[in-house]
Formats: C-alpha cells, structure tokens, sequence
C-alpha cells in the first residue's frame, strides 16, 4: 500500500502554486508520454519528472510510483513479444504450441518495450508526481462548479481509498498474529465488507448535513501568484515542445517490419528541453520563497 503516494504539503513552488497549474505541469509531461514513442525522448520526459519531484520534495513519492509501473511495462513487453510475430529479425525461435508457433522478433520485442516505457512516463506523471505534489482538495474544487455530486465523489474516493488500505494492513497484521491465519480471501472479503458498512454510514451523514441540496458554489477569484504563473509557464512550454517535436516529426520510430529509429539533434533537443523545463520553476532562491501575488 506504500505504492500509492498520497498529498502532503511541502515547501516547494509546485505545492504552493494553484491546482490547475500543478496539475497542467503534471498532465504536460503525461502528454509527452502519450506523443511520443522514442527511447531517448521518453527517457528525457521521465527525467524531468524524476528532476521535478526531487526538486519539490516527493522524490520518494516518485520512486514508488516507479515501483508501481515498472512491473506493467515489463509484463506488456514480455507479452508483447511473445505474441506478436511481426519483425524480420528473429530472436528466438520457438516451438509449435496451442497450434501456433512461438517465435520472438527483435522489432516485436523492441516495440514493447517502447509501450512499456511509455506506460511508466505516464504512471510517474500522473499517479507519482501529481498525486504527491498537487492538492486534491483544491482539483476538486474546481470541479465542483462543473458537477457538485461528481467532485463530491471523488472527494470521497481519495479520502476513503486510504482508509481502506490501512484497515487492509491492520487486518493482515492481526491474521498473522492468529495461530492459523485465515486466507487472503477472507481479508479481502472482510475489507469489503467492512469498506461497504462505512460507505453506507458516510451516506446517511452526508444526507443529514443536506449534501443532497447543495448547488453551484460561489466562484473564487483568487490573485495569480510567481509560482501559479512559473508552473503555468513551464506546462505550457512542455506542451508546445512536445506538439512543436511532433509537427516536425521529431523522434521518429518504426519497429516494423524492421526497426527504424531516428537519432538525432531533434531527439535530443526535445529530451534535454524536457529534463530542463522540469527542473526550472523549481530552481532557484525565489521558488524556495514564499508565495507572493503577481
């Protein structure tokens, strides 16, 4: 359950800027991942986030979200490559089986690892970097001019999926401690069960404080401060690195039939912007300062 990073307030720019730019930050790499299936450019987009959470203090936050993926992209490059039989470079030549036979390609076994890669940029994004340093409360609060009951679900859902995990731990403890341990099963079925009891008395007290009649909040008009304006500066020129690499067919990649990788001073001009516009609104004695309106 350490896995699952979750939000603490912490001295550093992405903390004290506004959700919306936190979160752009965060979903600008994540868009990186998604554009592009280079090595060298995704490689460059997980170090800007790596730089990023470090820079922030939830470097250990991002590691563990690393943790989390790394075993997803070797599962999709494995499968990957014993699945798919395209690639003219035979690797491994295997035996007939279940009717087919199962032979392993160079380009089938490069191209998942790509994806892999991409999937672990994604997840460092996303459940690493934006989980950790991004205040949930405030993201949802503006939703919740958007959909009341929809933010006021996911409100729930990020309070109530921790709680869940700690009594999934302290159930697991205390089976241990039992001379015949009950079965994993029975653990999860006791955490459901008792995950569905508290759902049900979270929803009678949420009906008696009037939650059911509840509207549109009052909008809030809050002063750009330095941090809201560098963070938003820097998701942006993420952004337009990442289109502007694309439109210019920056980090080209063709693993089939045979691999084709285009290396060259675009590739490693989009990584290094990358890694750099992570660390910079983080760098520097004013993102250590306060915060003060523009």
């Amino acid at each position: 359950m350490t896995l699952i990073p979750a939000y603490r307030n912490r001295p550093s720019a992405l903390h004290a800027a506004r959700a919306s730019a936190g979160a752009a930050f965060c979903c600008a790499f994540a868009l990186a991942g998604a554009l592009y299936g280079h090595p060298l450019v995704l490689a460059g987009a997980l170090c800007g986030i790596a730089v990023a959470g470090a820079a922030a203090g939830v470097g250990r936050e991002v590691a563990r979200s690393l943790r989390l993926a790394l075993p997803f992209a070797a599962l999709l490059a494995v499968v990957n490559a014993l699945v798919y039989q395209g690639g003219d470079t035979l690797l491994v030549r295997g035996d007939e089986f279940l009717g087919r036979r199962w032979d392993i390609t160079l380009e089938a076994t490069v191209a998942g690892a790509i994806n892999g890669l991409r999937i672990v940029v994604l997840i460092a994004a996303l459940g690493g970097l934006m989980s950790a340093a991004v205040d949930p409360d405030q993201l949802l609060r503006a939703v919740r001019r958007l959909s009341y009951r929809s933010a006021l679900t996911a409100a729930l859902a990020t309070r109530l999926v921790p709680v869940m995990a700690r009594d999934a731990a302290r159930m697991s403890d205390a089976a241990r401690c039992r001379p015949h341990p009950p079965s994993r099963l029975a653990a999860v079925r006791a955490v459901l069960a008792g995950a569905l009891d508290r759902a049900v008395d979270v929803a009678a007290a949420l009906e008696v404080r009037g939650y059911a009649l509840a509207g549109r909040p009052a909008r809030e008009r809050r002063p750009w401060s330095r941090h809201d304006l560098s963070i938003g500066a820097a998701a942006l020129a993420i952004a337009a690195v990442a289109v502007a690499g694309v439109a210019l067919g920056v980090g080209y990649v063709e693993p089939y039939p045979t691999l084709e990788l285009a290396l060259g001073p675009g590739e490693l001009a989009v990584a290094t912007a990358f890694v750099v516009l992570g660390a910079a609104p983080l760098a520097g004695r004013s993102a250590r300062l306060g915060v003060a309106r523009a």
